[in-house]
């Protein structure tokens, strides 16, 4: 087989007819770019039908259309013939020449023809399975499809090799064998369903026969079974009564027993709480008398620290009188020793006078005179000089006593000052350390209450979350019973609508004329009406032989049908065809109660049957019972016939037919409509339901999940609100202690300032009467120094007559009276001297008394500081005892405690144990009347059973024998009339499921052949695809090898165990290179990849011809020779058009022909070879 030719017409370009002869072997076509060379190789695929206009480089299908050009029209169809050579037969067609035609017109419609004869693409299709010629095959490979060949999927690929292993056929085989499959699957459904209701029909009536007498046994079996299961049940519930009574004896005496331990439980705990209560208070009052022993421990603390403060200046006081002790006796010894000086000089001056003592008597007594008046002015002088003296050591003593107490004074005050800076400072801190307190209060009281609302919060999601569980598993339950009724209503619907879609349940004349495809036939009767369920009897009773009647367009349909069931002895059938039916329509217009209306009007259809309607409905009055019908016949209001909506049928005349209908086919149509009806709104309920169900499923589910997160987030925040609460309290309790500590300290400044306050006002006193003592020996110092002025005067008055004297007697008088005068002066010195003496030694006294006294201060005040150091460690002995005794307290409570909580873990567990010890005894005491109920009510239906013999009825078999004694009531409730006129009924059903059995099990073999088909076409496909892809593989590797020297190329299969899933890849790795994905090639090696890939499917099985568009285009001039040296090792097996600009593919070909187009009406043409050269030139000259 090859191709001889191709004729395109108005395709694209070719606006104008042209044939194109082919040869065998290697035909080139060329021709400038645009002149319309690819549209060639389009119109091929177009042909062989392809359907995306994208692959032939178009839009829509008007595109393939000639659009027309300058002075040209517009083409109004487009044709495309390929020209076949079949002499060996390749093709499954018997003729030489196969002309394969696609025409498509302007309007869209398509045309396909096999031999100018009309055809459809599915044959055309079929044709050139296995092949390797198609739309999607390796023999037409267009522009950029060497490169798709590389990009293609794994998937795309194995489609290439399953069109070399020429198993398209036997796939498309198993589609159709699949559909089949599907089909006859459907047809068992229908016939299964069909087979299951005609089976229930048969059993039922074959069994009606039988029922009376059935009836009687089983009721009499019934009644004798009642008996002995009462009795039996009797002597149970009696035995029974006995055994919980003793139960409810011994409930009651553990009921007893628990609640005396709960008592005695109770009592203990109470007790706890007085002794808890107790404990308490006597940590109050030791808190108390600690309290006060710190007091008093503090006042001690401060009357030491008082006492050490005097004891200091008591000390300094003594040291400085101690010094002037010492200063004093340095004066007495100064002073004894000018005494003895002068007492020295006095006797020696003595012994003198003793010589000069005559003659200087004279003179001595003028001298004594003045001498006297000298001695007493001097005396005077002396004493108040004395006096003076003392009064500026007293002064000077003040001024110093002022001075140290100003000293004091000044220290006092700095103390004061710096102990009130303290205390602005501890009072500052205080104050902080109270704000700091207060804050942290505040901050604990806003935790707490943040704790509490996170802690309700979390409570209430705990609770939502709970709640949103159990019903998101609620609904999930609902809606998996939703889906499962939905399920079973909708398959069971499609079962209804299925055996109504095939007319089941009809007549069998009637069916088989709705399945003749008969023109003309509406349909039947009871399938274009509608009505109100509750008129369904009524409609059955009164018109049941016309709901079967088949409704055509005119007579002459009714004919067809009646020679159709004539010709096929198929039955008879009735027929209302619309042109021959005549409406005779009564009206009613009586007003009675009761009336329902004429059944025309109650019953609808589409208006074109309303002529049908009124023929079969017109002359039918329905009304609601019997009572009605005969008072209208008897009334004479209705000519008609008259039914009831229970189907008691009256006729014109009185006749009046009634009863219960058995199941009839009306009956069963009409049910199973009534069904489809309920089913359908069911199955749309149960979807809404579905929907609204899960809708709120999830929502609820949004709702758990944000709760979750929300209760995760308040879980950390809790946390964190306990750790900083904790944190807080041991910031606050820190606080508490500082804030102690802080009030101790203030305590302890405020009462060194008070101290403080009391020296600097006593050592102000003390300033102040010195002051006050100065003030007066200044004084008393300036009166005694006038008088000295005075004394002074006087005395030197006298000294000048003394004078005055000497200068009068001699030298030696003056000399006598010098030594006498001496030595008087020596004595009154001595005397002066001894006086001062003794005033020293009086001060010395004085100041020895003073340090006497104040070492006994002393001494006392260290008595007194040893005493309070005594008195302070007592109070804190005593303090540590109080807190000892509180250890034992808290000892005490905790164990009290301990206690409580045990005994209060087993007061919950006796109030459980007795809780539900209540429960039980309450439930036995339920039991117990119950079961007296129980004996009661078995007693009276004994009473009924009198007369009815009992049947033993064993107590292991007692359930037994009530799960049979509730199938003897079901069967007997099951029970209906016997109908004894089903005979005939029976037999007619029995045929006809006979005949449906046999119908089964032959759909059952065909199914059995049909599988087995489609198992033996799948083991066909996977052996040929395998065989074909381990030769395109080796052949693949061989081409690599030859064609690109030395590169190993290779093919895998992707996922081996899905055989319909599974993919082909391509590998190659070339010579010096790392293996690399395919993307990344050159052109050229991807061209050579592809063109290896290609020719390894000709090696296995060759197409009968094959086009390539510029498949050369990416390769060099090496390249090219190769491919076209294999290309000739096919031309014995196939046929090459390649469509080239390349010099050498020219001169390699065996036949060649040129393409070019008229610019200016855009047509392409075909021309001869002798043109080819200009057709070159001219394409050099556009390139």
């Amino acid at each position: 087989m090859y191709l001889k030719a191709v004729e395109i017409n108005g395709f694209k370009s070719f606006g104008e007819k042209v044939y194109i002869d082919f040869n065998r072997g290697i035909t080139s076509i060329v021709g400038p770019n645009g002149s319309g060379k690819s549209n060639i190789l389009d119109a091929v695929l177009w042909v062989l039908g392809e359907q995306s206009y994208k692959n032939i480089r178009a839009k829509e299908s008007q595109d393939v259309i000639f659009s027309g050009g300058k002075e040209k029209k517009a083409a109004t169809k487009a044709e495309v013939s390929l020209i076949i050579d079949n002499s060996d037969r390749y093709l499954d067609f018997d003729n030489d020449i196969v002309k394969i035609t696609r025409r498509i017109h302007i309007t869209g419609e398509n045309e396909y023809l096999i031999n100018d004869s009309k055809s459809r693409l599915k044959e055309i299709g079929n044709l050139f399975l296995d092949t390797g010629i198609g739309k999607t095959a390796y023999s037409v490979i267009g522009q950029g499809k060497v490169e798709r060949i590389i990009n293609s999927s794994p998937k795309e690929i194995k489609n290439i090799i399953e069109e070399a292993a020429g198993i398209k056929k036997l796939q498309a085989n198993r589609l159709e064998a699949q559909k089949n499959l599907g089909n006859i699957e459907v047809n068992l459904d229908k016939v299964e369903f069909i087979l299951n209701e005609t089976r229930e029909n048969k059993n039922k009536i074959e069994k009606q026969a039988e029922l009376a007498q059935k009836y009687i046994d089983l009721k009499d079996e019934k009644s004798s079974l009642a008996k002995g299961i009462y009795l039996t049940e009797l002597e149970q519930k009696e035995k029974s009564l006995v055994e919980n009574e003793d139960i409810k004896v011994k409930s009651e005496e553990e009921c007893s027993v628990l609640q005396e331990k709960f008592d005695k439980t109770l009592n203990r705990l109470t007790t706890i709480d007085l002794e808890k209560e107790e404990v308490k208070k006597q940590k109050i009052l030791i808190d108390s008398r600690n309290k006060e022993l710190k007091d008093v421990i503090s006042t001690k603390e401060t009357e030491q620290a008082v006492t050490r403060e005097r004891l200091d200046n008591f000390k300094k006081d003594k040291l400085l009188k101690e010094e002037y002790s010492l200063h004093l006796e340095n004066k007495i010894e100064k002073k004894l020793e000018e005494i003895n000086t002068l007492i020295a000089k006095k006797e020696e001056l003595s012994k003198n006078i003793l010589e000069m003592e005559a003659a200087n008597k004279e003179f001595e007594r003028k001298i004594n005179e003045l001498e006297a008046i000298k001695v007493e002015k001097t005396d005077l002088i002396e004493s108040r000089n004395k006096k003076i003296r003392d009064l500026e050591l007293e002064k000077q003593l003040s001024s110093n006593e002022i001075e140290n107490n100003e000293r004091k004074l000044k220290s006092s005050l700095d103390e004061v000052e710096v102990l009130k800076k303290e205390l602005d400072e501890i009072t500052k801190k205080e104050i902080a350390n109270n704000e700091e307190k207060d804050l942290l209060n505040s901050q604990i009281k806003a935790k707490q209450e943040e704790l509490a609302k996170t802690e309700e919060r979390n409570e209430f999601l705990v609770n939502q979350l709970s709640e949103i569980s159990k019903t998101i598993n609620k609904l999930s339950q609902d809606i998996r019973e939703y889906e499962y009724q939905e399920k079973t209503s909708s398959g069971k619907l499609e079962a209804l609508i299925r055996m109504e879609e095939s007319n089941e349940g009809f007549f069998k004349s009637v069916k088989e004329v709705l399945n003749s495809g008969i023109s003309g036939i509406d349909g039947v009767l009871i399938s274009l009406i509608k009505f109100d369920d509750r008129l369904a009897k009524a409609i059955e009773a009164a018109v049941s032989g016309n709901l079967q009647d088949i409704i055509v367009e005119d007579k002459e349909v009714a004919k067809k049908c009646i020679a159709f069931l004539t010709e096929r002895k198929l039955g008879r059938a009735s027929f209302l065809a619309l042109d021959t039916i005549k409406v005779s329509r009564r009206e009613f217009k009586g007003n009675i109660a009761g009336v329902l209306g004429l059944a025309a009007d109650l019953v609808s259809a589409e208006d074109k049957y309303k002529k049908v309607v009124d023929f079969v409905f017109g002359g039918l009055l329905i009304v609601e019972n019997i009572d009605v019908a005969t008072d209208i016949l008897n009334k004479n209001l209705f000519a008609g016939n008259i039914v009831t909506v229970n189907g008691e049928l009256v006729s014109s005349r009185g006749r009046i037919t009634g009863g219960e209908n058995q199941k009839s086919s009306i009956n069963q149509i009409f049910e199973r409509k009534k069904e489809i009806k309920l089913l359908e709104e069911k199955v749309s309920n149960l979807k809404s339901k579905i929907v609204e169900e899960s809708k709120r499923r999830e929502d609820l589910s949004i709702r758990l999940e944000n709760y979750e997160n929300e209760i995760d987030k308040i879980d950390s925040l809790e946390d964190s609100i306990r750790k900083k609460m904790e944190l807080l309290k041991k910031d606050f309790e820190n606080l508490s202690e500082k804030s102690e500590r802080i009030s101790k300290e203030l305590r302890n400044i405020k009462f060194n300032i008070d101290d403080a306050e009391k020296y600097k006002t006593s050592y102000q006193d003390r300033i102040n009467s010195s002051v006050s003592n100065i003030e007066e020996i200044e004084k008393h110092i300036n009166s005694l120094r006038k008088d000295l002025e005075a004394d002074e005067l006087t005395l030197k008055e006298t000294l000048a007559n003394i004078d005055e004297l000497n200068k009068q007697f001699s030298d030696t008088r003056i000399i006598f009276l010098n030594n006498k005068n001496s030595i008087e002066q020596y004595e009154r010195d001595i005397i002066s001297k001894e006086n001062e003496n003794s005033d020293l030694k009086e001060e010395k006294e004085k100041n020895s008394n003073v340090v006497k006294e104040l070492s006994q201060n002393i001494e006392e005040l260290e008595k007194n500081e040893e005493q309070l150091q005594k008195e302070i460690e007592e109070h804190i002995k005593i303090y540590n005892s109080e807190n000892r005794d509180i250890e034992v307290l808290n000892e005490r409570e905790n164990n009290l405690s301990n206690e409580e909580r045990e005994l209060s873990k087993d007061k919950s567990k006796l109030e459980t144990d007795l809780l539900h010890s209540n429960d039980r005894l309450e439930k036995i005491i339920e039991v117990i009347e119950k079961i007296k109920t129980d004996i009661e009510n078995i007693n009276e239906k004994l009473t009924e059973l009198t007369d009815i013999t009992a049947k033993t009825v064993e107590v292991e078999k007692l359930k037994s024998s009530k799960d049979y004694l509730r199938s003897l009531e079901n069967k007997i409730n099951n029970f209906g009339d016997v109908n004894l006129l089903a005979i005939n009924e029976f037999k007619e059903l029995k045929e006809k499921y006979d005949y449906l059995a046999r119908e089964r099990d032959d759909v059952v073999k065909s199914r059995k052949q049909v599988m087995d088909l489609i198992q033996e076409i799948d083991e066909r496909i996977h052996e040929d695809f395998h065989t074909t892809y381990e030769n395109i593989n080796e052949n693949f590797n061989k081409m690599c090898e030859e064609t690109i020297r030395n590169t190993e190329g290779r093919l895998n299969i992707i996922n081996p165990e899905d055989f319909d899933n599974c993919g082909i890849e391509i590998f190659v790795k070339f010579k010096n290179k790392k293996k690399q994905p395919l993307s990344l090639l050159s052109g050229g090696e991807k061209s050579m990849v592809a063109i290896a890939f290609i020719m390894a499917i000709f090696m296995y099985k060759p197409s009968p011809f094959t086009f390539l568009d510029e498949i050369e285009a990416a390769l060099d001039e090496k390249n090219t020779k190769n491919l076209l040296s294999k290309l000739r090792d096919f031309t014995n097996k196939s046929q090459f058009i390649l469509i080239t600009h390349n010099k050498e593919t020219m001169k390699e070909s065996d036949s060649i022909f040129g393409v070019t187009m008229n610019k200016e009406i855009g047509i392409s043409k075909i021309v001869s070879p002798d043109k080819i050269t200009k057709i070159l030139d001219s394409n050099k000259e556009s390139n």
